[in-house]
């Protein structure tokens, strides 16, 4: 398989595919209501010259969208997780667990944590289909 550039419509429809063929998140998931606006800030060091705004519309342990948008769009998000370009790509590699970063400030979450914390079984399995994807970054 491919590597799929990071950031781009089609790395997102992958892993929104994932996250829709996945049972478990569809159970760890039900009840959650609310969409997350994700804001990655831009590191030209690493050839990512542009601040990126990703999108995940989830919705009682459905799927609806995860694509790339604009900021104000984004901005729109119940939630809002916001991080240095390094966090992310340590989370989309495994090596940073996303909720852990947010409780250690390694990511800002603007919105209710103990929500987040609540639903953590589905925020951990659509970060599992994540590292599914063969990804190329940037930097790589």
């Amino acid at each position: 398989m491919a590597k799929l550039d990071v950031f781009t419509q089609d790395w997102c429809r992958a892993w929104e595919e994932k996250v829709r063929a996945s049972q478990d998140f569809a159970v760890f998931n039900k009840g959650w209501e609310g969409d997350i606006g994700c804001f990655i800030i831009k590191d030209p060091a690493a050839g990512l010259p542009e601040d990126q705004y990703l999108y995940l519309d989830f919705e009682d342990g459905k799927v609806n969208a995860i694509c790339m948008v604009d900021r104000e769009k984004a901005e729109k998000a119940k939630f809002i997780i916001s991080g240095d370009y390094i966090r992310w790509k340590q989370v989309a590699l495994k090596e940073l667990d996303a909720v852990k970063a947010m409780m250690q400030g390694k990511l800002k979450l603007k919105g209710n944590l103990p929500y987040v914390v609540k639903y953590v079984k589905g925020v951990q399995e659509s970060i599992r289909c994540l590292t599914e994807l063969e990804s190329r970054f940037p930097d790589d």
